[in-house]
């Protein structure tokens, strides 16, 4: 009996530790940016030149750029974007009108 348990866990902690490998935690800022599609209003201005972004922060959270990995970049009208995260990016598109009165400021 004590010969099958053993065995019955001793494969189930090679099967946990196979799952665990395939499948690695979230490690914010470690991982590789996906290429993003542009979105519809992601577009060159019409000269084709894209203003570049300035600040050296983030202008969702104010984080400085680079501290939570590679920022994320992107165009969106004709302005360069520059975001801490993927998690700011989902901020920025709920509302970029106000995220680009804000470069403006800077």
């Amino acid at each position: 009996m004590k010969f099958r348990i053993s065995s019955i866990i001793a494969a189930a902690t090679i099967v946990f530790a196979g799952l665990a490998a395939a499948n690695p935690g979230h490690d914010h800022g470690k991982e590789e940016p996906k290429k993003e599609e542009p979105k519809k209003e992601e577009t060159k201005k019409d000269d084709g030149k894209v203003k570049p972004y300035k600040p050296d922060t983030c202008i969702v959270s104010g984080d400085k750029l680079g501290e939570m990995g590679k920022p994320v970049s992107f165009e969106y009208k004709g302005q360069e974007i520059k975001l801490c995260c993927k998690d700011c990016r989902k901020d920025f598109d709920k509302d970029p009108a106000k995220y680009l009165k804000k470069l403006e400021e800077k």
